[in-house]
Order: C-alpha cells, then sequence, then structure tokens
C-alpha cells in the first residue's frame, strides 16, 4: 500500500514538468479533441453514405461523397499537427527529466557510486526519461480514442437503444478482464524491469572493464554471470509479455461470443422494421472499433502503472530518496593561503569507524605526506579534505573556515586531486586538459605538461597534442596517465593540490621527475601526497604516519627514521 501510494505521488509529481509548456500541452489537448470531433462525423456519413446506395441516388451519393473525402483530409491534417506538436512536448520534456537527473547524480555523495553499480544509473537516466516524456503523448491519443469511442455509443443509442445497451454491457464486461490483466501485467512487468536494470550494470561493467577482463582470464567467470541475469531477464520479459498477450487472447475470444450475440439481436430487430440494413451495416463495421474503447483503456492503464514505476524510480534519484546529496554552505573564499586543520574528526564507513578524533594540521605552501599500511584510511582523508565524503562529526578548516561552510565553488575550485588512476576522457589531449579550465591557451596547456613531464611523450605522437585517446586514456600507459592527469590539475590553479598514489605507475626515471615537480608546487601550492612507496615522499616537509587509524607519529624522514619503528621497518623494507 504505502509502495502504490509512493508511486502514484510521484507520478503526479511528473505534473511539474508539463506545466513548464502549458501552451504545447493545451494545443496538443485541443488537436486531440478536434480529431475526436472530426472523426465521429465519418461513421455517421458513411451511414449515410450506405442509406443512399439503398436507393442509388447518385447526386447525393456523390455530395456525401465529396464530403466524406474532405472529412478525412482535415483528419490528416489535424493528425499531423498533433504528431509534431506532441513530439516537440516530448523532446523538451525529455531534455527536462535527463537535465534534472543530471544534476542530481553529480550531486551525489561519492558513497552512492561506490555502493550501487553505474548501470542501473545509466538504465534509468536513459529509459525511464524517455518513457516518463512519452507519456503525455501516449495518454492523450489515447484518451481522444476514448471521446471518439464514446461518442459514437452515444450515436448508435440514438440509432437503437437495445443495440446501445448491449455494447454499453459488452465494454463493461471486457473492461472488467482488462482490470484483471492489468493485475498481473503491473506484477510481472516489475520483475522484467529490475531484472533488466541489473543486466545492464552488468554490460556496463564488462565493457568497461574488458581489459581487466581479459587480463586476469575472468571472460568464463563474467560470461557465466551475464548469461544467468540474461536468462533471468529474457524468462521475466516473455513471461510479462506472454501474460498480456495470452490475456489479449481470451478478451478477444470473448468478444467474438459477443459478435455472434450482437448479429442474432440485429436480425430481431431487422426483421422487425426497427432497425435499417444500412444502420446495422455502419454499426456493424464500427462495432469492434467502440470495443477498442477497452484497449484504450487499458492502454493508458498500462502506461500509467509502467510510468508509476519510472517516475517513483526517476524521482527516487531526483529528490535523492534513497540517497545522499552532497551538502555545502554558503560561505565564498575570495582569497585562500592554503592551510588546513582537523579536529576530532570522526568518520564512518559502510557502518564501520574509520577515524575517531582524528587531528592534525598542515601548513600553506608546503609539501605533507600521509603514509602507513594499506587499509589506515590514508585516500579517504583526501576525500574528506575535498569533501567527496561527508564526515560524522569533529571539524575541517581550510583557512580557518569550516569547511562544511564553504560553498561548492570554493571547495572544487580550490581543490584539485590527482588519483591512482584518474578518469582520462574519450577526447584529444589538448581537450582533456583544457576542460579543467577552458579559458586556458595552448601556450598555458603545454606549460603545465612539461612541467608534469609528459610534453615529450605528446610531442612523439602523431597528432601530437590534438591526438584523441580513446575511452579512459586507452592509447595511454599508466604512467602518461598519471601525468596527463597531474598537467590537468595544474592547469586548473587549484590552491590545494592532493595526490593519491599519483606515482605508483611511473618508472623510477619519471617518478623522480615527478618527485621534483610535486616538490617544487609547493612553493605556491599546499600539497599532499599519499604514498605506498616511502620513497616518493622522503623530502617532504612533514610525513603523518598512521596505524590502526590514528597519528602515531610525523616529523621529516629523517626524524621518523629514528623516532618510529614502524616507519622506518616500511621504509627498509621497501628499500
Amino acid at each position: 500500500m504505502l509502495y502504490m501510494k509512493s508511486d502514484t505521488k510521484s507520478l503526479f509529481n511528473l505534473l511539474k514538468y508539463y506545466k513548464r509548456y502549458k501552451l504545447l500541452c493545451i494545443l496538443v489537448i485541443v488537436l486531440s479533441f478536434g480529431y475526436a470531433a472530426i472523426s465521429l462525423l465519418s461513421p455517421i456519413y458513411e451511414g449515410k453514405l450506405l442509406g443512399f446506395f439503398e436507393n442509388f441516388d447518385s447526386d447525393k451519393i456523390f455530395e456525401i461523397a465529396i464530403i466524406l473525402c474532405g472529412i478525412r483530409i482535415i483528419i490528416e491534417i489535424v493528425t499531423n499537427l498533433w504528431s509534431r506538436t506532441v513530439l516537440k512536448l516530448n523532446g523538451k520534456v525529455n531534455f527536462d527529466l535527463k537535465k534534472d537527473m543530471l544534476e542530481s547524480l553529480t550531486s551525489f555523495e561519492m558513497k552512492n557510486f561506490d555502493n550501487t553499480n553505474s548501470g542501473i544509473f545509466i538504465s534509468r537516466l536513459n529509459r525511464d526519461t524517455s518513457e516518463l516524456s512519452e507519456l503525455f503523448d501516449y495518454i492523450t491519443d489515447d484518451f481522444s480514442g476514448i471521446i471518439l469511442n464514446v461518442s459514437f455509443i452515444i450515436y448508435v443509442l440514438f440509432i437503437n437503444l437495445y443495440l446501445g445497451l448491449f455494447l454499453i454491457i459488452n465494454i463493461i464486461l471486457t473492461y472488467t478482464l482488462s482490470t484483471k490483466k492489468l493485475h498481473y501485467y503491473k506484477r510481472t512487468r516489475k520483475i522484467y524491469k529490475e531484472n533488466d536494470e541489473n543486466l545492464v550494470g552488468s554490460y556496463t561493467d564488462l565493457v568497461r572493464g574488458i581489459r581487466e577482463v581479459k587480463n586476469l582470464n575472468l571472460k568464463s567467470v563474467f560470461l557465466e554471470t551475464i548469461n544467468r541475469q540474461q536468462i533471468d531477464t529474457i524468462s521475466s520479459e516473455i513471461k510479462y509479455i506472454d501474460t498480456r498477450r495470452t490475456w489479449n487472447r481470451w478478451i478477444k475470444s470473448f468478444q467474438h461470443i459477443f459478435d455472434f450475440i450482437f448479429v442474432i439481436i440485429s436480425v430481431y430487430f431487422i426483421s422487425n422494421n426497427s432497425l435499417t440494413i444500412s444502420s446495422f451495416l455502419i454499426v456493424f463495421l464500427y462495432k469492434n472499433k467502440v470495443l477498442s474503447l477497452i484497449d484504450y483503456v487499458s492502454e493508458i492503464r498500462e502506461k500509467l502503472a509502467d510510468g508509476k514505476i519510472s517516475a517513483m524510480r526517476f524521482f527516487d534519484i531526483v529528490n535523492f530518496n534513497n540517497y545522499s546529496k552532497e551538502e555545502f554552505g554558503n560561505n565564498e573564499l575570495n582569497t585562500l593561503n592554503g592551510n588546513i586543520k582537523f579536529e576530532n574528526v570522526c568518520f564512518s564507513y559502510h557502518e564501520k569507524t574509520l577515524f575517531n578524533n582524528l587531528g592534525f594540521e598542515i601548513e600553506a605552501n608546503k609539501m605533507v605526506a600521509i603514509v602507513g599500511k594499506s587499509g589506515e584510511g590514508k585516500s579517504t582523508i583526501l576525500k574528506l579534505i575535498n569533501k567527496s565524503y561527508e564526515i560524522d562529526s569533529g571539524k575541517i578548516y581550510i583557512d580557518s573556515k569550516n569547511l562544511k561552510d564553504l560553498n561548492e565553488e570554493s571547495i572544487k575550485n580550490n581543490i584539485s586531486i590527482v588519483s591512482q588512476a584518474p578518469y582520462i576522457f574519450n577526447l584529444s589531449i589538448k581537450d582533456n586538459i583544457r576542460m579543467a579550465n577552458p579559458n586556458a591557451t595552448d601556450e598555458d596547456i603545454v606549460f603545465v605538461c612539461k612541467q608534469a613531464q609528459i610534453h615529450n611523450d605528446i610531442m612523439n605522437l602523431e597528432n601530437q597534442y590534438d591526438t584523441f585517446v580513446g575511452e579512459n586514456g586507452v592509447i595511454l600507459s599508466g604512467g602518461q596517465k598519471q601525468r596527463l592527469a597531474i598537467a590537468r590539475a595544474l592547469i586548473k590553479k587549484s590552491k590545494i593540490i592532493l595526490f593519491d598514489e599519483a606515482t605508483s605507475s611511473l618508472d623510477n626515471k619519471n617518478q623522480e621527475k615527478i618527485k621534483n615537480v610535486i616538490k617544487s608546487l609547493s612553493n605556491n601550492h599546499t600539497i599532499i601526497v599519499v604514498a605506498h612507496r616511502l620513497s616518493t615522499i622522503v623530502n617532504a616537509d612533514k610525513i603523518y604516519f598512521l596505524n590502526d587509524h590514528k597519528i602515531v607519529a610525523s616529523g621529516l624522514h629523517n626524524e621518523l627514521m629514528k623516532s618510529c619503528d614502524m616507519y622506518r621497518n616500511l621504509y627498509e623494507i621497501e628499500q
């Protein structure tokens, strides 16, 4: 019951997207009513035409034929205008739906992406928004059909009251069967959509991770899992389609019986001179179209049922019903020195406490390293600084300003992060860098690439800076990706730059170069380096050593070699 209330409310929330285009909506409705009204004239004049054929009045036949031709041409014109208008409306609503979902997705806390397969978001962004944008199209189309057929029933009641009542009884009984059909259809359709969503997620994993799948020989594992999901998805799809078609066959069989009864009743009225043959023919010819009234009503109910599911899934993201949203303050940093302070910071991940009362300070324009064994939360500290994750309690200060009070621009523009596995977009090298600073000149791009020690590699490529790198920089080596990511961070001109294992894929020669670059950046930037290889941070101005999710030691490299046994042991093992 709660589910039904929730999805119905979501469907009503969809109306606000159509209210933005009131004139288009009104025009679609007017054209739909106009189509219904004009289309009703067609069977009326066809009945008259048949009547004149009985007496063979050629003048009247030609006159009615011309009128019928005009009516049908007008119907085509109105239908074309309706189609153009509704397509324009669909396009605008579809854009707005996708735009709002993208804005919500980009405002998610990172843990939402950590815990959810990206294919689920892609499926909702692509399929659900398209279905919702077409909903008004289907409903107005079917609604005009309903109006047309109701009008025809009234027309039949004037021709013969008993035939009209018979059609109404037929419609009521058929509608009852269609209601039963819808109950089973909704249930099987929902199962199919859930299975299909999970399958799209697996497809996404396979395509994006195809290199790892091949390198680790995971082909059979992935194919077995995906094939099992495909069987479940196809089976659920077959079941929901079969449910709908089977019920349709039963309903059609029921209608065939009523057709037989209709003929018997009509014969009785004709033999008693209470029904003309021409009236019988026109009612008989249009009777099945009138019964399509049930199809229109059923289709509206089916589309609304699908729309409720899609709307619930859409607003689940847009309204952050089951997902957490990034929260920012309203304060703006006009100038930034780059001082950072953690004060009694507590943070949990997956209900497991990672940090409890964590505290330390980082001075501006210094290079600070955070080291320790794997799993201590080194990278998490960087994500807390750039607000990818939200702390549970405590405070993080940037230049004595509480991080939670700063607006998004102040945080994201002034803090850059170079990750261990940076994502390189399927653009040219130049565009990959310029996207971080659209105002950057070609000279600026070359300058930062020289700083990041990747300029020579780029110049050796056939198209140099105009080279397209493929999905996630497929043509680049791991070290080249990291150096390109460093150049991208430098072009952004952020005051605080975070390096998360940013030299892990470099060979010793390039590692030494990048190490010197990072150190030189600390003249004008606050640099925080998370490193697994301690040799990359021996020249840091300060090193924090994490153990058991606490800072147990800090100081220069030489100081820690003397005062911290765990640090010294890690360094000696590495050497």
